[in-house]
């Protein structure tokens, strides 16, 4: 038996409701800020893991990329738990700060110390082992703060276009936090005296950075509204617990427009995670570039990105979220494939203007995404009268991991096919066919990902007008 703490009186109404209290927009921006450290520790993770471990820590491509798939993979088994637990948790702070704070310190240390393995000389088998120790760590404690953190915008914004307006800011953050972890992390390794000791002080850097602004979201979150629902049983049964949240995973998984949106998000993110675990090795094998070039490349993608935020807002505003979300995923799996077109000697702005249109369409799919997700959390509140909103984020952030390991997995497996030689040294030459295995990995292999996603995205049918005849029946209901 587990003991939960007494029930925290409810900070203002729920979403759709009558009389629920406006969130100022210092409050909004403050919880959308966190996004800046995940952004920045999921992209430099996802750019550098792989690369780390086949370049400094003697571990194959292939174990290399299964080892960041089982981590990832085991977000399935604590996700849906940590979301019933946010869930079920009444506290004196709320029921989603704890994680918050808890999360904040587990992933700037567990990230810190990943990027500082090759400093105990670690190799093979002994590498791999530690390398896995720390991933399954790091993958815990972004769970811990995810989950709630993405549990909060439907309590935090009233309605439907409102939304859309709470995550730009998350997007605005989000980018700053991508150019740190994409463009910033890259210019740093490449400012130290050798690219290990450059690993070693971006992971030091960044860990103790992100840790430090997943605390300010923990603070900030003293003064947001919660979730207005009764309180669980004071005692609750450890097996019931246990149960619960795969029972409840099934039965959001009935909610077809969360279903949808978390397999179009799962493609998505596939395409992410695939360019960035492939980018090292493309920039340094088939472009000839360093790290301070890579950094120049996400530098501009981001810039893009974040310049282009005010411009999808309005186009959503008009068009709808869906249809925005259709037209951007077939310009961004477009842009992506044009890499496959790439020869030596094409001329200079070719590659800037890649990386412009790129992030301003990723940017663009991310925002959508990102505005749809609380609809369907609204959707499933109004359907089943109750308050999931924590399993459906452990869902979505389980969907995250997944495909964030799916793209070193894959890249791993190409790699292997085409014998790379782990050593390094100015006199490795690669052969040929890992080459071509690299730049089909930034280009054809997202673009299908692309691909993918259109029929389920398609399929998508939640809008404002349903979510509204949803609350006026609720409203009219004895």
């Amino acid at each position: 038996m587990t003991e939960a703490a007494a029930p925290l009186a409810p900070q203002a109404s729920a979403p759709g409701q009558r009389g629920a209290v406006p969130v100022g927009t210092l409050a909004q921006i403050t919880w959308a800020s966190g996004s800046f450290a995940t952004g920045a520790l999921f992209n430099a993770m996802a750019l550098f893991a792989l690369f780390v471990m086949t370049s400094f820590l003697g571990i194959s491509p292939a174990l290399a990329g299964t080892i960041i798939l089982v981590a990832r993979l085991y977000d399935g088994i604590i996700d849906p738990l940590i979301g019933a637990l946010s869930d079920r948790t009444r506290h004196r702070w709320g029921p989603r700060r704890i994680y918050l704070l808890v999360g904040a310190l587990a992933l700037g240390a567990s990230f810190t110390l990943f990027f500082n393995l090759s400093a105990l000389g670690l190799e093979g088998t002994a590498a791999a082992f530690a390398a896995t120790a720390l991933l399954l760590l790091y993958s815990t404690a972004y769970s811990i703060f995810t989950i709630p953190y993405l549990a909060m915008p439907p309590d935090i914004a009233p309605d439907y276009d409102a939304r859309t307006r709470l995550m730009s800011f998350r997007v605005f953050f989000l980018l700053a936090g991508v150019t740190a972890g994409s463009a910033g992390a890259p210019l740093l390794v490449g400012a130290m005296g050798t690219p290990e000791a450059g690993y070693r002080v971006m992971g030091t850097v960044l860990g103790i950075a992100a840790a430090g602004l997943c605390l300010i979201v923990f603070f900030g979150a003293a003064r947001l509204p919660g979730p207005e629902r009764p309180g669980p049983p004071a005692r609750l049964d450890a097996r019931e617990l246990l149960l619960s949240p795969f029972i409840d995973t099934a039965r959001v998984f009935a909610n077809a427009p969360f279903r949808l949106l978390t397999l179009v998000k799962l493609c998505q993110l596939a395409v992410l995670s695939t360019v960035l675990a492939c980018t090292p090795y493309f920039f340094d094998l088939v472009l000839g570039f360093g790290p301070g070039e890579i950094g120049a490349y996400f530098g501009l993608f981001s810039v893009a990105g974040i310049v282009s935020v005010p411009a999808w807002r309005w186009v959503i505003a008009r068009a709808g979220k869906r249809e925005t979300y259709l037209v951007l995923l077939v310009l961004y799996g477009a842009g992506l494939a044009s890499w496959f077109a790439w020869v030596p000697g094409e001329a200079a702005w070719l590659f800037h203007a890649r990386a412009a249109l790129i992030g301003a369409f990723s940017t663009g799919t991310l925002l959508c995404a990102l505005a749809m997700l609380p609809d369907t959390m609204e959707y499933d509140r109004l359907q089943s009268g109750e308050g999931r909103e924590g399993v459906m984020s452990g869902v979505f952030t389980f969907v995250e991991n997944v495909a964030g390991a799916l793209g070193p997995f894959i890249v791993g497996l190409l790699l292997e096919a085409g014998g790379l030689i782990t050593a390094r040294g100015p006199d490795v030459v690669q052969p040929q066919a890992v080459l071509d295995f690299v730049q089909w990995g930034v280009s054809i292999v997202p673009a299908l990902f692309c691909l993918a996603a259109l029929p389920l995205l398609y399929a998508y049918r939640l809008d404002a007008a349903m979510l509204e005849e949803m609350r006026e029946t609720r409203d009219a209901a004895p």
